[in-house]
């Protein structure tokens, strides 16, 4: 099995699957919160753009937002495979990315090819004991990521997965 294929397996965990089944993600109070939760981040932070996102099998869903623009705020999602949140998921660990314009795993992502976005850092989003996605800020200038944009990134992903475990239909 290559790299991609445990990349692909991890993310298609049937308990996983079964926990992100059980969120209500289209209920307007869930999006809400997650929607205030993702734009207090950014201004903690200093970054433009702030995500909560379910990582499914093969897309990515924003379940909150705050700082999305043009085509990607439309859609609401992406592909798993241009998911920077996905690292953070599969590994159980922040996935940082200061300069994504020279990463060999992100510089040909179109999310930086073609959006723009120059800088990731992201952690899980643990519910029912299953990481089910990250909450992650972006900049559209390289970052350093200091400890306190960790920390801050840390803290709310545990007041995010209280929220969504309570928007939980079973």
């Amino acid at each position: 099995m290559n790299a991609t294929d445990a990349f692909a397996g991890a993310l298609a965990d049937p308990r996983r699957m079964r926990v992100l089944g059980s969120i209500d993600f289209d209920h307007p109070g869930l999006t809400a919160t997650l929607d205030q939760i993702t734009a207090r981040t950014a201004h903690r932070t200093g970054l433009p753009v702030s995500l909560t996102t379910l990582v499914f099998d093969s897309a990515q869903l924003l379940a909150g937002s705050h700082g999305v623009t043009g085509w990607l705020a439309g859609v609401g999602g992406t592909p798993t495979e241009w998911s920077f949140c996905a690292r953070a998921v599969t590994s159980g660990a922040p996935y940082l990315v200061p300069d994504t314009t020279i990463d060999p795993d992100q510089a040909h992502n179109p999310l930086v090819t073609m959006d723009g976005y120059a800088s990731y850092a992201g952690v899980p989003v643990t519910v029912g004991g299953e990481r089910i996605g990250a909450h992650c800020v972006l900049g559209t200038r390289p970052h350093h990521f200091t400890g306190t944009d960790l920390d801050e990134l840390r803290s709310a992903a545990d007041e995010i997965a209280a929220v969504i475990d309570a928007y939980r239909l079973f």
